[in-house]
C-alpha cells in the first residue's frame, strides 16, 4: 500500500515537472503572473515528489501522511479559491 502510495505522489511531481508550462498556463489563465504560476507548479512538484519518497521511508512515514494530508487539503483550498469554476467540471473539459 505505501509504495502504491509513493508511486502516485512521485509520478505526479515529475508530470508536474515535466509538464510545469502546461501547469503554470491554468493559473496564469486565472490571473496569477507568470513568475508567481511557476513557482507554486514547482513548489507543489517539489513537494509532491518530497513526500512520495518520505512515506516508504519508515522513520518519516508517519510525518508524510501527515504532509500528504496537508497539501491534499492545500492544493484544494488553493484550487477552489483560485477557480472554483473547476467543480462544475471535475473530470475536465470534454
Amino acid at each position: 500500500m505505501f509504495a502504491v502510495l509513493s508511486a502516485f505522489w512521485l509520478v505526479s511531481g515529475i508530470v508536474g515537472l515535466v509538464r510545469q508550462d502546461a501547469a503554470a498556463d491554468i493559473l496564469i489563465s486565472r490571473g496569477l503572473p507568470g513568475a508567481l504560476a511557476s513557482g507554486m507548479v514547482l513548489a507543489g512538484s517539489v513537494a509532491d515528489i518530497v513526500v512520495g519518497a518520505a512515506v516508504v521511508v519508515r522513520p518519516f512515514a508517519r510525518l508524510a501522511l501527515i504532509a500528504m494530508v496537508a497539501v491534499t487539503l492545500l492544493y484544494l483550498a488553493a484550487a477552489t479559491g483560485l477557480a472554483p469554476d473547476l467543480w462544475l467540471d471535475p473530470l475536465g473539459p470534454s
